[in-house]
């Protein structure tokens, strides 16, 4: 092995253990067992560590998307200003000289354009989509300003700016000595890679998330990178050339994204004497950011601490209630190991909107049983402040909306989150919000590639948060190798519907009249033969409801996912009926219609790669490692709240009607296909294919995937 310091880049073949490490590490301790609660901690935050190629790409395509919507080509053809932006941030051509493709004007609005760039995170993990971000504009500025010429200056600009509003409580030396810092850090590393990090760190690069070891881990990675630019001397007056590194805590901070905070900014709160507060704030964590002692950094944090309070003293005075102001002022940035429970940039960061925010949010489904999982769910139902949430959904949900919506007018969101938001239930709602609310760059399908270890297929995406107009989304479809790309048709985005966030060509027509299962078809789960939870909890498991053989107490012939083959089962057990506890005690008894039809069909729930279906003529009950498919024509009649939630008969719409299907249309539409028919389709090599491309796990085949 080589060891070093220095994060590689893509390209670097040669096996070496740099920082990069630093997130392997993190994700295998989320994926240590704890044997007391018998669970891994990744399972819990759905964390994983974002592959060093998937960063790359995803981060070069935001920030040619970012800056293109801020820099104006000096010919005006926008689409060879993209493809100069992206040889401006392509590794394998580092060493070229890019300023040859743009001229002096476009060179100062592309350096100006990343020294007002903001971009975050918003479930940083070990920090892999931040150091991408560091990289790659480091690389721009490198390959078009040389000498830092432009970059110096628009940090002195910053500075100044920064610093205006403060003038009547800060002294002039203080803001000229910020400012000749700047200078001595460009005369020390002129022509280095130091203080275009340095800045870079300090003013646009941002992060979050709900874990603190994740922070510290993100942080030590940007404290290395920032390490080997320097430069050491022989002056020992001087610390021998080596610069203190800086405070990163108001840069990368533990808190929930998904809560927003009531800041006194969001309030309404324009007395001059809470500004005055908010304002000395801001100038003391800047002035805790490039500390450089620790006598210097306790007096920083004891004045944070001491106008915190004074703030919270203020605000109740205005009318908030006590608890409400401390939750606001009890934040303290400086802490290592809590987290807050709430987000809010302009609070955190001094920041209002983004450019670009990034990433890949946590994978932790619905049904996960985790009380603080369960506890954050149903805070974020509290909150009424997400329009895209509905059914059982998954967290990426509302990371992808509050991600985007932390943007400003004309940023871009690009995160990298399961396919099932492209064909799963839940998500439809999200689908069709964004259709209408963003413009949709690019789509990048990731069916046929296994990208984590996690049993998900995914999809990257670039929203920008501008009116759809008469934009046409580019499809991407990678194949068996990444960056093996075939582009899928696409259309004016307003002529789109839910289907273009699947990998299909939308203008193919395979077969004449095409009729989703589900409108032939009822599907769900079976039963769960173990005590219910909250009636008879431990009293019996499903082996004690089970036979091998068939007697007067187990006369139900019962089939598992273990018994299921194509075409007919291998054969069945029997299951316990008629007594106290059977059906009246199980955790999910489901209902008899559901089993007692002539025919229906059984799918394994978790087949593997290769799913099978059988045809059941015997009334056999299945539990809940199989999926079972009955004709609506079949279930004529029956109704129950299970069946309500797909499909309901006129009087039963409540509310939501226009969210349910039609009973009597899906019966009539189930009378034209016998259920053999069925059958043979789902065991149909162009099923296999379809649903190969389409299903959200490469274990599991949930009901939604067959729909």
């Amino acid at each position: 092995f080589k060891f070093t310091v220095e994060e590689n880049t893509p390209l670097d073949q040669e096996v070496a253990l740099d920082p990069e490490l630093l997130g392997r590490v993190f994700e295998n301790l989320l994926a240590a067992y704890n044997p007391e609660t018998r669970k891994t901690v990744r399972k819990a935050t759905g964390s994983y560590y974002t592959p060093r190629r998937i960063v790359d790409y995803m981060v070069e395509e935001a920030l040619v998307a970012a800056l293109a919507e801020r820099v104006t080509a000096t010919d005006g053809d926008a689409k060879l200003l993209r493809e100069r932006l992206s040889y401006l941030l392509d590794y394998e051509r580092r060493f070229d000289d890019a300023a040859e493709f743009f001229d002096s004007d476009e060179t100062e609005k592309i350096v100006r354009a990343i020294a007002n760039l903001r971009v975050l995170d918003p479930a940083v993990g070990s920090g892999a989509f931040p150091m991408g971000a560091l990289h790659k504009l480091t690389l721009a500025l490198r390959r078009l300003d040389a000498q830092n010429a432009h970059w110096e200056r628009f940090q002195k600009e910053i500075a100044a700016a920064r610093t205006a509003t403060a003038f009547d409580r800060r002294t002039k030396g203080e803001r000229d000595e910020e400012l000749l810092e700047i200078s001595k850090t460009f005369e020390t590393y002129r022509d280095s890679d130091f203080g275009r990090k340095l800045y870079l760190i300090q003013n646009s690069i941002f992060g979050v998330d709900l874990q603190a070891v994740a922070c510290q881990i993100a942080r030590l990675r940007f404290f290395i990178s920032l390490t080997v630019e320097q430069q050491p001397s022989e002056d020992a007056s001087s610390n021998y050339g080596i610069r203190p590194l800086p405070n990163l805590e108001t840069r990368i901070v533990a808190a929930n994204a998904l809560i927003g905070g009531a800041a006194p900014n969001q309030m309404g709160m324009d007395e001059n004497n809470v500004q005055s507060h908010m304002d000395e704030l801001a100038r003391i964590r800047e002035q805790h950011f490039n500390a450089g002692t620790r006598a210097e950094k306790l007096r920083l944090r004891e004045d944070d601490a001491k106008l915190r309070a004074s703030l919270a003293r203020t605000l109740e005075g205005l009318g908030w209630g006590h608890d409400d102001a401390r939750a606001v002022v009890d934040w303290d940035p400086y802490s290592q190991n809590a987290a807050a429970d709430w987000f809010d940039p302009q609070w955190m960061f001094g920041v209002a909107a983004f450019d670009v925010v990034i990433g890949n949010p946590p994978y932790v489904r619905a049904d996960f049983q985790d009380d603080q999982h369960k506890a954050t769910r149903e805070t974020i139902k509290e909150s009424e402040t997400y329009e895209t949430l509905w059914e059982k959904w998954d967290l990426f949900l509302p990371f992808m909306e509050r991600g985007f919506k932390l943007l400003r007018e004309g940023g871009v969101a690009s995160l990298i989150v399961s396919d099932a938001f492209g064909h799963a239930k839940y998500a439809l709602k999200a689908r069709e919000w964004f259709l209408r609310t963003a413009r949709i760059l690019r789509l990048d399908f990731y069916s046929q590639l296994k990208l984590f270890d996690a049993a998900v297929h995914n999809i990257s995406y670039i929203f920008q948060r501008l009116a759809p107009g008469g934009n046409k989304p580019e499809r991407r479809l990678h194949q068996a190798e990444f960056g093996d790309v075939e582009q899928l048709s696409t259309a004016p985005q307003g002529e789109l519907t839910e289907r273009a966030f699947v990998p299909i060509e939308l203008n193919a027509r395979p077969m004449s009249a095409t009729v989703p299962l589900s409108n032939v078809c009822y599907v769900s789960y079976g039963l769960r033969a173990n005590a219910d939870d909250r009636t008879a909890k431990g009293a019996f498991r499903t082996e004690d409801v089970v036979s091998t053989v068939r007697d007067d107490l187990h006369p139900l012939a019962f089939v598992q996912g273990k018994h299921v083959a194509a075409w007919h089962p291998l054969s069945n057990i029997w299951l316990e009926s008629g007594s106290p506890r059977a059906p009246a005690q199980f955790a999910r008894p489901t209902f008899d219609e559901l089993y007692d039809v002539d025919e229906k069909i059984i799918t394994q729930r978790t087949p593997g790669p290769d799913p099978k279906s059988c045809l059941d003529e015997g009334r056999c009950r299945f539990d809940a490692s199989c999926v079972g498919f009955v004709r609506w024509a079949d279930l004529r009649g029956v109704r129950n709240r299970s069946i309500r939630k797909q499909a309901r008969y006129p009087g039963e719409e409540g509310r939501s009607k226009d969210r349910y299907a039609h009973r009597e249309k899906l019966e009539a539409t189930s009378q034209r296909f016998h259920l053999k028919y069925v059958l043979a389709v789902m065991n149909s090599r162009s099923a296999l294919e379809f649903l190969t491309a389409h299903r959200r796990s490469n274990i599991h085949l949930y009901p939604d995937d067959w729909k």
